[in-house]
């Protein structure tokens, strides 16, 4: 119950998916409808029959900066989903975020969407690196670059396979977790 307060108190009061459920309303949820709310999100995951509502979405376009309207290209699509929905994926996040950092299992190199790491994490990095570099008189390079349209160039069917597998690992990891008598950090219930 901690999880689904904590995932539906941290959400910032965005705009409603197509079932129109606002998170104002989430946060106003009497305790028995919140219980029956967790066991429904608890049966969602287990079973993982996830409702056909939530594979839908709103589509508003936002115009890029700078850009000229009348080119359709230039808008960036923002989907509008289910806001129970989002809070679930809050609370996988959540506790899939601490099973990765409390096994160690991402590369401590990686900062981004990390807690109490950011973009100046890598800048310092990156800082040092040429500071020793100069100081033992070698050669220091860098390559930077920036793919414009990277989403529309990228191999679908393989980011589909990746995300499937990811699926399954994580699927995985959830059925080991319930099945051990006394588990440590996040729990369901």
């Amino acid at each position: 119950m901690d999880e689904l307060h904590d995932a539906i108190f941290k959400s910032h009061d965005t705009a409603t998916g197509p079932d129109d459920i606002h998170y104002q309303m989430l946060k106003h949820l009497p305790p028995n409808v919140m219980t029956t709310l967790l066991n429904s999100l608890y049966n969602i995951w287990r079973d993982g029959d996830f409702p056909s509502e939530w594979h839908i979405a709103n589509i508003i376009p936002i115009l890029k900066p700078d850009k000229d309207k009348s080119d359709p290209s230039n808008y960036r699509p923002i989907s509008l989903t289910s806001c129970i929905c989002k809070t679930m994926e809050r609370m996988v996040n959540s506790r899939l975020t601490w099973y990765l950092e409390k096994n160690k299992i991402i590369t401590p190199m990686h900062s981004g969407f990390r807690k109490g790491r950011s973009m100046n994490d890598q800048l310092v990095r990156l800082e040092t690196f040429i500071r020793e570099t100069f100081a033992s008189r070698q050669h220091a390079v860098a390559i930077f670059f920036d793919l414009e349209k990277a989403y529309d160039t990228t191999w679908k069917h393989g980011i589909k396979q990746d995300l499937h597998d990811a699926s399954r690992a994580i699927a995985s990891f959830y059925r080991e977790l319930s099945e051990r008598p006394k588990i440590q950090g996040p729990t369901w219930i």
